[in-house]
């Protein structure tokens, strides 16, 4: 198959987990097939590159990379977001007249956009150009989540989400939980199809020259670094600090934490809204107990963060997947996980392999907290389950097979393209 692939992040471009996705999916579906990528270029990457079965397509983002000053913009700031959404349809119209030019020899068999920030693209290739689209939901925070990140005050987004749903020919989303919440949003069940993700380090674990030790050296050096002393425990926080992943029911939470663990360090990961995290930390009286990295760390940084941590706690109030799971899961690290995350982490009701709280409780976050704090044991069977969890359940080599099967059956039936549902 032709496949031409719609995504905002490819490498080395990768500041969020849909990077990470990509990064991980694409060389299994490279194996046998032809991929054409259509992604962004902040001015300072190549604007065609080839590899093998993978031809990149960036167009030059000069106008961005001008405004931003050569660094990655802050989706948790409403100027920065409108900004990155300009480039993202500015973008998208590119790829659109890119795959127009395209010969006979070029023409995809499909095309899979991922999220509705590429709706304008997804939306041409249909209407205009008759090729078949496969929709990846990775997230659904404006037409079907419970909670979301931006404000969509007119619904614009969320109609793109719908819209981008009816023409599509498949929906491809990570868990049965967002079929659900996609199905009672009055999108068509029918459409849609169930990808189980792997884990992110899934090939750095399996590598037989996967170094341990060297990892906790590197671990140790990161907890000096950090200034936290050798014998505090550490609770490690993933992701991006807005409203989606919990992090002000977290901060919420340390005051009780605290008080109960008072040598905790409370370690946050991810860019965001670090001003407000600051200002809570101070008004809570929680100066030199909360520690915020305040940027995207990268995948080999990432793992001596995990390595660091005696347990790892992710409250969001929505999660699609939550590739941070399998991260924290696949190290061995006991985790905590809000209720917007699927249960599918859960594993064995009866031997849960996660330990899973009201996201919006603080009181629940801090009990939970506490309670695998200090009770070694459940520390112990929290890390061997989950991390047996990951290995034996997930797979990106059985999540491609899955997806490229999707796309085989789309291409079946190409010729009745443009019937919308």
């Amino acid at each position: 198959m032709k496949i031409a692939y719609v995504v905002t992040q490819f490498p080395p471009n990768i500041s969020a987990g849909l990077g990470r996705y990509v990064e991980q999916m694409v060389p299994y579906l490279t194996r046998d097939h032809q991929l054409a990528v259509f992604t962004l270029n902040d001015g300072r990457l190549p604007a065609h590159e080839r590899d093998g079965a993978v031809t990149v397509h960036r167009p030059l983002g000069r106008v961005l990379g001008m405004i931003s000053g050569g660094r990655r913009l802050n989706r948790t700031s409403r100027a920065e977001f409108l900004l990155l959404t300009a480039n993202v349809v500015m973008s998208n119209w590119r790829y659109f007249l890119r795959l127009r030019r395209a010969g006979p020899g070029e023409r995809p068999d499909l095309v899979a956009v991922h999220d509705s920030t590429n709706f304008l693209c997804g939306l041409l290739c249909h209407y205009v150009l008759r090729l078949p689209v496969v929709y990846h939901v990775h997230t659904a925070e404006y037409g079907a989540a419970r909670h979301r990140s931006l404000a969509d005050p007119l619904n614009v987004f969320a109609t793109l989400e719908r819209w981008l749903g009816r023409i599509a020919r498949r929906i491809v989303v990570p868990t049965s939980d967002m079929r659900e919440q996609l199905a009672a949003a009055g999108w068509d069940r029918a459409a849609i199809e169930v990808v189980h993700l792997g884990g992110t380090f899934e090939r750095v674990l399996a590598d037989p020259a996967f170094d341990r030790p060297a990892l906790r050296a590197r671990a140790a050096g990161l907890r000096a670094r950090l200034g936290i002393p050798a014998a505090a425990p550490v609770l490690l926080f993933v992701g991006r600090l807005d409203r989606q992943k919990g992090i002000h029911q977290l901060l919420a939470a340390m005051r009780e934490i605290s008080r109960a663990l008072p040598e905790l360090r409370l370690v946050l990961v991810g860019e965001g809204d670090l001003a407000g995290v600051r200002r809570t930390v101070d008004e809570a009286g929680l100066h030199g107990r909360v520690i915020a990295s305040g940027e995207f760390v990268d995948a080999r940084e990432l793992l001596g963060y995990y390595e660091m941590a005696d347990a790892c706690v992710f409250p969001s109030l929505f999660e699609p997947f939550g590739l941070v799971a399998t991260e924290a899961m696949a190290l061995a690290r006991p985790t905590i996980l809000g209720d917007g995350f699927s249960r599918i982490f859960l594993g064995d009701p009866a031997r849960p392999a996660a330990r899973f709280v009201r996201a919006a409780d603080p009181g629940d976050i801090a009990a939970a907290v506490i309670e695998v704090m200090t009770d070694p044991e459940l520390r112990r069977t929290l890390a061997e389950r989950g991390e047996r969890f990951v290995r034996e359940r997930l797979s990106w080599a059985r999540a491609a097979d899955e997806t490229l099967a999707v796309y085989q059956a789309v291409v079946r039936t190409a010729p009745e393209i443009g019937v919308s549902r």
